[in-house]
């Protein structure tokens, strides 16, 4: 789900986004933005709820799609790399490197 990838670049912007962001590691056990991986559930009843992956991100994000934008296009690539190696997004991040910025270098 893209929804995993824009738990991998969540960083918190405000007081109000890092309590809204440990609140939900205090009731999933683990940090949805470093393991967003474990967030398997798609159902939107309790108490699967949580482990929504669409849920958490409508949680952290007010359902902004702005706010959502700026987990990928403002956190560094180093962060992502980082916490989307269970999700695939490194890979995808590491094969846009690998196979299009050739492309584009030599245009």
């Amino acid at each position: 789900m893209r929804e995993a990838w824009v738990l991998n670049g969540f960083l918190p912007f405000n007081p109000e986004e890092t309590r809204i962001l440990e609140e939900i590691k205090i009731e999933l056990n683990f940090d949805p933005c470093e393991e967003s991986h474990k967030l398997r559930s798609n159902s939107w009843e309790k108490p699967d709820r949580i482990r929504n992956p669409k849920v958490v991100v409508e949680k952290l994000t007010g359902g902004n799609m702005k706010r959502e934008q700026q987990c990928w296009e403002e956190t560094g690539l180093e962060h992502l790399r980082k916490n989307g190696v269970q999700t695939g997004l490194t890979s995808y991040i590491d094969e846009i490197e690998d196979r299009l910025i050739p492309i584009i270098l030599t245009e």
